[in-house]
C-alpha cells in the first residue's frame, strides 16, 4: 500500500549549517523507489525552497508557507494568498509596532533593506533568493503573500495578538526568538489532508518527520509522528516516536523503524 512521508526542513532534513546527510539522501530515494510518496512540509514559503541541493534529493511535491501552497511535480495544485485587505491590515498593524517584518510569497518574499541586516536567514535569504527579494511596496496590490514573519525581541506578543485579530495564529519559535503568522486555519496539518484529499491517500497511511513548534499539528494530525532526536521536548512529547538527531541518520532510522525502505 502506497504510503505518503511529509518532511520538515530545518533540523530535520537539514542539519545547522544546511547540511544533508548521505544517508538521507539515500533514504529518500529508497523510499520512493518503494513506491512510497516524499514531501517537503515546511513553515517556508515556497519562494525560500529553491535550493537545489535540498529539491535534487527527489521529492513527489512542496507543502509551504504551513499549509497554504502546495505543489506536485512542480504543478501547483493548492494556492491560498492573503487578501489585499488582509495585507493591508497586516502592514497598517506592524507599522503601529515599529515591527520590521518579512512577507512571504510564493514567488518573492518582500523586506526593507535596512531591516533585518544583521540576521542570519534573512542573509541567507538575499544570497538564495537574489533578485527575488524585493523592497515591500507601497502599492498592495503588487505584494502576492501567504504569511509573515518577525522577530519576538522587544514585541508584546500578547497585544500584538489582539491587534492583528482572529484572522491570524502566531507560532512563536522560542529558540530562534521569531515568530510566523499564519491565516487562521491553515497549518502544516491542513496542507497534509489537502494531499491525501487529492491524491487518496488514506490517513492510516500518512508519516511526518520534524523537530519544532510549527511541526506540532502535522505531528498530531498523521497515523505515525516522528520526532527527531534534536527536536524539542514539547516536539517530542506530541510525537509516536523519537528517531535519532538529524546529524545522527535519524531520517533513514526513522524510516527503517516503520518498515518504509
Amino acid at each position: 500500500m502506497k504510503k505518503a512521508v511529509f518532511f520538515d526542513i530545518d533540523g530535520t532534513l537539514w542539519n545547522s549549517n544546511c547540511e544533508i546527510l548521505p544517508s538521507t539522501r539515500e533514504a529518500v530515494r529508497r523510499l520512493r523507489e518503494n513506491g512510497h510518496l516524499a514531501f517537503i512540509c515546511s513553515g517556508r514559503s515556497r519562494s525560500c525552497i529553491r535550493n537545489q541541493d535540498l529539491l535534487g534529493i527527489g521529492f513527489d511535491g512542496v507543502i509551504a508557507s504551513c499549509g497554504t501552497h502546495i505543489d506536485f511535480h512542480k504543478e501547483v495544485v493548492f494556492e491560498e494568498l492573503l487578501p489585499k485587505e488582509m495585507v493591508a491590515h497586516i502592514l497598517k498593524v506592524t507599522k503601529e509596532h515599529q515591527l520590521p517584518i518579512v512577507l512571504e510569497g510564493p514567488n518573492y518574499i518582500y523586506v526593507n533593506p535596512d531591516d533585518f541586516s544583521d540576521d542570519p536567514f534573512v542573509v541567507f535569504l538575499r544570497e538564495e533568493l537574489g533578485e527575488d527579494v524585493h523592497i515591500i511596496p507601497d502599492n498592495i496590490e503588487e505584494i502576492a503573500m501567504n504569511k509573515f514573519s518577525a522577530s519576538t525581541v522587544g514585541v508584546d506578543l500578547d497585544r500584538l495578538k489582539r491587534d492583528l485579530g482572529p484572522q491570524f495564529e502566531l507560532i512563536v519559535h522560542t529558540d530562534d526568538k521569531v515568530f510566523e503568522a499564519i491565516p487562521a486555519g491553515h497549518s502544516k496539518a491542513t496542507g497534509i489532508k489537502k494531499v491525501c484529499e487529492l491524491f487518496e491517500i488514506a490517513p492510516e497511511d500518512t508519516f511526518a518527520f520534524g523537530d519544532s513548534e510549527n511541526d506540532h499539528e502535522m505531528l498530531a494530525f498523521v497515523a505515525h509522528g516522528v520526532a527527531m532526536g534534536n527536536a524539542t521536548d514539547e516536539t517530542k512529547a506530541i510525537a509516536d516516536y523519537v528517531t535519532t538527531g538529524v546529524d545522527e541518520d535519524g531520517i533513514a532510522n526513522g524510516l527503517k523503524r516503520f518498515g518504509l525502505i
